[in-house]
């Protein structure tokens, strides 16, 4: 119980800051990701905190299902999610977080309402070498915080497009 979620299965936080505190030496072939969902809030808000609930359950399944058994996956807190990577390069990395958008987005499809909505961030030991475990954590959370901030512009850009299309519409002459 020390260190599992209970809301997920996953394991906690007490287990993932465990593991970005340990002292031990890193693998080059050592991967940290950061995956925090989007639409929370919007969850919480227009479907009641129940809905939320089952949204983090949701994507915590999903995440732990989509990612290889050797690999860790935890949940740090809140909306956020820590995996850890033994083995992978950086394009057998790059080819498993697409297999993971892939699985994430055929498990989405059960839920059109709620579709499962993140943005993801990976450090490999081997682009920092002199890196510790919290350090590949922090830059990993950083490119996290970067992929969430462009899906955002590129939703905003999609939805004024949409908007432009039906004012178009709207406001075309009529023969």
């Amino acid at each position: 119980k020390v260190y599992m979620d209970e809301a997920t299965g996953l394991p906690n936080k007490n287990k993932c800051e465990e593991l970005l505190s340990a002292p031990k030496m890193i693998t080059m072939h050592l991967g940290v990701g950061s995956f925090g969902l989007r639409n929370l809030r919007r969850i919480n808000n227009s479907m009641g905190h129940e809905a939320g609930d089952a949204y983090i359950r949701r994507f915590a399944v999903a995440l732990r299902a989509a990612m290889p058994e050797e690999h860790f996956v935890g949940r740090t807190g809140g909306d956020e999610f820590l995996a850890i990577t033994h083995g992978p390069d950086a394009d057998a990395l790059q080819k498993l977080l697409s297999h993971v958008r892939k699985q994430l987005a055929e498990e989405s499809r059960q839920y059109p309402d709620t579709p499962l909505s993140y943005a993801a961030g990976f450090a490999l030991a081997s682009d920092n070498p002199d890196s510790n475990m919290r350090d590949l954590f922090d830059l990993a959370d950083k490119n996290m915080y970067i992929n969430k901030n462009h899906v955002k512009r590129e939703e905003a850009a999609a939805e004024k497009r949409l908007d432009f299309q039906l004012l178009k519409q709207i406001y075309r002459p009529r023969v």
